[in-house]
């Protein structure tokens, strides 16, 4: 079954996320006129990119018979010019012995899990209405 979330308003800008038998809250920062309470929705576009990419190649490193125990990824938007897509960063610390799988093996493996690979490809996004 594809993944599916529900998302509510709640008060101010704090919404009720939920996604199997989970829930969190997003909020906006003070200076957004939110009150700070909850990720925002691009620090969790970012942590969901960045834990895709992690699992990723975690799998790869440990198929090779490799321990990623210190990796360390950092996700982040790196801004464009105006008129041009922002790009999106996967930026990995890696310990020499895992840098030996070699550049594109590491980078397609952290591009290789359904959020990354789907945002990679500019999957569409789509709106539809439901009924009530």
């Amino acid at each position: 079954m594809e993944p599916r979330a529900t998302i509510k308003q709640l008060a101010g800008k704090q919404l009720l996320c939920t996604a199997r038998n989970r829930a969190l809250i997003t909020d906006r920062p003070l200076e957004g006129g939110g009150t700070d309470l909850g990720y925002t929705s691009g620090e969790l576009l970012l942590l969901s990119i960045g834990s895709c990419a992690t699992g990723g190649l975690r799998a790869f490193f440990e198929s090779k018979g490799l321990h990623p125990q210190d990796m360390v990824t950092e996700v982040f938007f790196e801004p464009a010019a105006p008129g041009e897509r922002d790009r999106i960063v996967i930026e990995l610390e890696l310990d020499k012995e895992l840098l030996q799988a070699g550049a594109d093996a590491i980078k397609a493996a952290a591009t290789s899990g359904r959020v990354a690979s789907r945002v990679k490809l500019g999957s569409m996004i789509e709106v539809r209405f439901a009924a009530r």
